[in-house]
């Protein structure tokens, strides 16, 4: 099921003035941003899911974001920068290892 609200990652990517403004930010990406945490790849569940992403056809892992309301490609079409761990984190999510608030 697709959903009815679409976010867009590319207007989560930090940006130079983002940066400039906050040097906290640094420690921030666009899954950060988007999910509040990134993947522990530490965890042998996270690990799992990122060689299930990294294998996935590229084409069916972008429309898998979109359908869980997550558009990672930026205005030219292009993945954005860890576009592969929001789909980890949006595997993680439907595997019951994170909650979605």
């Amino acid at each position: 099921m697709q959903t009815q609200t679409v976010i867009r990652a590319v207007d989560y990517v930090p940006t130079k003035a983002d940066l400039a403004e906050n040097p906290d930010v640094v420690a921030e990406d666009v899954v950060t941003r988007l999910f509040g945490a990134s993947p522990d790849y530490t965890r042998p569940e996270y690990e799992k899911l990122w060689q299930e992403v990294f294998d996935a056809d590229e084409d069916a892992t972008i429309a898998y974001c979109r359908e869980k309301g997550i558009d990672v490609l930026d205005d030219a079409k292009n993945p954005v920068e860890k576009w592969r761990d929001i789909a980890v984190m949006l595997k993680a999510v439907d595997a019951g290892l994170l909650k979605k608030d």
